[in-house]
Parts: structure tokens; sequence; C-alpha cells
């Protein structure tokens, strides 16, 4: 992403938001919406190339919680030109071993 810009707050559900812009390769646009209190992104518009047009992408990020000192959002919603799905995530955790077999070539490949 390049040439961010700052524009006008919006507002989100009755509150306020930050808002910060920024354009990159192939077309691609996006729309930072940022909570001025606590500066977590609240929600992410991308605009991405089509033959018609620009089309828009939207995720909200809700549920912040701390998890091991860092705020992630335990609920993404998202919405896009015909249809919505929203994750609510049970568990996030950070630093976790992982065996390195996961990363091996899969047997017989």
């Amino acid at each position: 992403m390049n040439n961010w810009r700052v524009g006008l707050k919006r507002s989100i559900a009755d509150k306020d938001y930050l808002v910060v812009q920024g354009n990159g390769a192939r077309g691609l646009l996006a729309t930072f919406y940022f909570d001025p209190e606590t500066y977590l992104l609240r929600r992410l518009v991308r605009y991405a190339p089509s033959p018609v047009g620009r089309v828009p992408i939207q995720i909200d990020y809700l549920d912040y919680r701390d998890v091991g000192g860092i705020k992630f959002p335990f609920e993404y919603q998202f919405s896009w030109l015909d249809g919505r799905y929203s994750a609510k995530i049970k568990e996030i955790k950070t630093n976790v071993a992982i065996d390195a077999a996961q990363f091996g070539r899969p047997v017989g490949k």
C-alpha cells in the first residue's frame, strides 16, 4: 500500500472513527477505520478492481480481548456484494510450539 491519506472522521453505529486510506498495486484501494480511543482497527473496506469496476469487501473487527498483552478481535463480520459471513473465535493462543513435522513434505510426495 502507498499514497496514504487521512480522511475526515466517519461514524459507525453512532461512534466516530479515524479514517486512513491508501492504494496499492493493480488498482487496490483500502479504507481503514480506527477507534480514536484505543487505536484498534474497527473496519476495513477493500476495493478490488473487476471487469465491472471496483468491488468492495468490508470486514468489521469486534470483541477485542487481551491475549498475552496483545488485543485481538474475537469476532469478524465479512460483507461483500452478494453475501455476508460472521466468525466468532473461541480461543487465541500466542507463542505456541508447533511440531516441525507439520512443515515437512507430505509422505509419498
